[in-house]
């Protein structure tokens, strides 16, 4: 376990980390299009956002300067939300912070549903931003500038165990009010680069695994026999997982998806 001080953050490295998450995203199951990355001179909707927002958002330079530049991934438009885990949809800064479309009267409301109540209630850090929106089954994922970490609260206790030993040891700091702290202590955190890197690695061992090209499971997924996770996982050892060079994307999803109509059409979606 690598200790607090010991990780440095770097802006080019973050935006190279959720770059290449991504476009292991695109070769596991998402669209290439849905992946959409900035001008040079970065999102003009974030570059040039309402300033009242962004007083009452609260942000640092640093923040604000990593996500004008980073890539997103865009949603359909509709019900459809892309995961990129089970529950789990990547903020799209460019589209939350755009005006006047964003619809967000105030930055306070824009941190709940991103950083989630509890950390927004208790949090006064600036140099700290939430990854994750969406309703409280969201899982919150907070990424902190200053620190160079990634903070995920109630992360699941299978992922806990298996991928602690790269997780940072997190020790309280005297200028963190101790609500935040206790916050902190409770979150499972990762150095930025490594956090994408667990996040792949439960891709490839199929604790998720996508179902449709826009939903993940996961494998503590619950149906009425207990079957419908085993029997994707199979598909997927059987079209080449996790080798990418065997794996085969388009054959693989089709094939998801008529077994889940075939076997459990309560559980089949029509697709996009």
């Amino acid at each position: 376990m690598s200790e607090l001080e010991d990780i440095p953050y770097s802006r080019s490295d973050t935006i190279a980390a959720i770059g290449d998450f991504y476009k292991f995203l695109t070769e596991v199951y998402l669209k290439d299009l849905r992946v959409i990355h900035p001008p040079t001179e970065g999102w003009p909707s974030i570059v040039d956002a309402d300033p009242t927002l962004l007083e009452s958002f609260g942000k640092s330079d640093e923040v604000m300067s990593l996500l004008a530049h980073l890539p997103y991934i865009h949603s359909p438009g509709n019900s459809k939300e892309q995961q990129v885990g089970p529950n789990c949809v990547f903020a799209d800064w460019q589209r939350l912070l755009a005006q006047p479309s964003s619809g967000w009267s105030t930055g306070d409301e824009l941190r709940i549903i991103t950083e989630g109540p509890e950390f927004t209630k208790f949090a006064t850090s600036s140099h700290a931003v939430g990854l994750t929106y969406g309703s409280r089954e969201t899982p919150v994922m907070v990424l902190d500038t200053r620190l160079g970490v990634v903070h995920w609260h109630d992360c699941p206790d299978a992922i806990e165990r298996t991928h602690g030993a790269d997780a940072v040891g997190y020790e309280a700091d005297d200028d963190v009010p101790m609500d935040e702290e206790n916050w902190r202590s409770d979150a499972c955190t990762w150095a930025i680069p490594d956090f994408f890197e667990v996040l792949k690695d439960l891709f490839r061992t199929l604790h998720w695994f996508p179902v449709r090209p826009y939903q993940v499971w996961s494998a503590s997924f619950t149906d009425d026999d207990g079957n419908a996770v085993r029997l994707v996982q199979d598909i997927y050892r059987q079209q080449g997982w996790p080798n990418l060079a065997r794996y085969r994307k388009t054959e693989c999803l089709a094939a998801v998806r008529r077994a889940l109509e075939d076997k459990y059409p309560s559980l089949a979606d029509s697709g996009e």
